[in-house]
């Protein structure tokens, strides 16, 4: 009997798709399994909402313009593709404000500036200061974040400081987004330590007994991480790095329109794609957006793919506007300004991409990005260009009092944009997984729209497919040779 080299169809080229085939072909490797792939992207170019732009002496970044270092996995991911000198860390730990008044008002970042801050009443900050002593709730379900801040914080500390951060990052309503999701280690924190500060005290307490127990000496001292890295020429250089080391096949403008499935067969599944090819594969890993799953997994399990299909996603449009800093009055110093929904302001947020990333611009240019959409106002996503860019520059007037003509603007608009995750949809995905497991074996899920939007978060998942995906190729592989 001639044994079948596993085939793996791997249906999306954004970050979670691309990890997912980097992954695969190392972790193959180093097992001294043989596996092949093929990469199927729908859209003319690879990387998703990473979306890099040089114009002139410009960095523009259209989607997420840096990763968290906390979540080490694309830190780590860069270090692997040898991309460590072109890694870029934050100046400062930066500065961040929420709009009060139509004004930035600063986030309260240690004790004195939470005493002192505008943003919460002498109520609003007893409110917190009570936290410690607020009974943890027993039910272990999921809720929502706004319900978990507003019974651990107070209203003021969901609606002046939570809700507009979240507003910005999820482009969601915290009293919709799922808590286990977004803030998931504070509902463990308050699980594990009846409250979320009890439990920051706890964890830092629990470090120096473990170094003190192990009468380990003390590591010494080395340079912080910045909170925020990106690369030097864009994160597209990510992209460009893992596309370089791929050695399977990669296609571009292919959709995959149908996915049959054949039990009996060697390689179980046919993928039809749109330009009339088709593809045979042991496996499948679909890293799309959870409607595109639904799509795809219709004429298998009608009630798995509605379950999919009702994740929602809102839209968002990005719009970077760049100054000659001599004409800007009182140049804004943060990285970020949020604004909360009881704000006249129609804008979501707006980041200080100069401050932030002084390489990305020319010194003499200040340059901030103004997110517009999310789940407030929907219908901006589609004004034209010239009246979305006038709407921009009249807010960054009134707030920042800038009436200087941009030197440059750059619109990207994502249609959809980001999975809203609702009560519950961790529960779901479980549930869909098992429940695929049972009518198709060997298809999984990845990417946003299941456990995490983040960049460092799609790689920790695909990383996790990968492990999965190679003990099921692995096991048929054995009952292959035993036959």
């Amino acid at each position: 009997m001639t044994e079948t080299i596993p085939h793996v169809v791997i249906i999306g080229g954004g970050i979670s798709g691309l990890a997912t085939a980097y992954y695969l072909q190392k972790q193959a490797a180093a097992a001294g399994t043989a596996v092949t792939y093929t990469v199927a992207e729908q859209d003319s170019r690879l990387g998703g909402k990473i979306a890099s732009a040089q114009m002139d002496a410009f960095i523009v970044e259209g989607g997420p313009e840096s990763f968290v270092t906390r979540k080490p996995e694309a830190y780590e991911l860069c270090q692997e593709l040898g991309l460590q000198d072109r890694l870029v860390g934050t100046t400062s730990s930066g500065k961040n404000y929420v709009l009060q008044g139509g004004k930035p008002a600063a986030v309260p970042m240690d004790p004195v500036s939470a005493i002192r801050t505008p943003l919460l009443s002498l109520r609003g900050k007893l409110r917190v200061l009570k936290e410690p002593f607020v009974a943890p709730r027993t039910n272990p379900s999921d809720e929502t974040l706004g319900d978990f801040i507003r019974r651990r914080l107070g209203h003021e500390a969901l609606d002046n400081l939570v809700a507009p951060a979240v507003g910005s990052i999820y482009l969601s309503d915290a009293n919709k987004l799922s808590v286990q999701v977004s803030f998931g280690r504070f509902a463990e924190l308050e699980r594990e330590y009846g409250s979320v500060i009890k439990g920051f005290f706890g964890m830092m307490k629990a470090r120096r007994q473990e170094r003190k127990a192990s009468d380990a000496p003390k590591p010494p001292k080395q340079a912080k991480r910045p909170a925020f890295m990106t690369l030097r020429g864009g994160l597209h250089e990510m992209v460009d790095a893992l596309v370089a080391e791929l050695d399977g096949e990669v296609l571009t403008d292919t959709a995959v329109t149908q996915l049959r499935y054949n039990p009996t067969h060697s390689q179980p599944y046919e993928l039809l794609f749109s330009d009339g090819q088709t593809r045979r594969a042991t496996a499948v890993v679909l890293a799309v957006p959870t409607f595109a799953m639904a799509d795809l997994l219709a004429d298998h399990d009608p009630d798995l793919a509605a379950a999919l299909r009702a994740v929602t996603y809102n839209a968002v449009a990005t719009v970077t506007v760049a100054f000659n800093r001599a004409d800007v009055p009182d140049p804004f110093d943060g990285f970020g300004v949020v604004v909360p929904e009881k704000e006249p302001s129609p804008l979501l947020a707006i980041e200080g991409m100069s401050n932030k990333f002084k390489h990305r611009n020319p010194a003499d240019q200040f340059v901030l990005r103004a997110f517009v959409g999310g789940g407030r106002r929907q219908d901006l996503i589609s004004l034209p260009d010239d009246e979305l860019i006038a709407l921009v520059r009249r807010e960054l007037k009134t707030i920042f009092g800038i009436a200087a003509a941009p030197t440059l603007v750059r619109i990207f608009r994502w249609q959809p944009a980001i999975p809203q995750y609702g009560v519950g949809h961790l529960q779901m995905i479980d549930q869909a997984e098992a429940q695929l497991a049972q009518v198709l074996p060997g298809v999984y899920l990845t990417g946003s729209g299941t456990r995490g939007m983040g960049i460092p978060d799609c790689i920790r998942l695909a990383r996790g497919t990968v492990s999965q995906l190679l003990q099921t190729v692995t096991q048929q592989a054995q009952l292959e040779i035993g036959d």
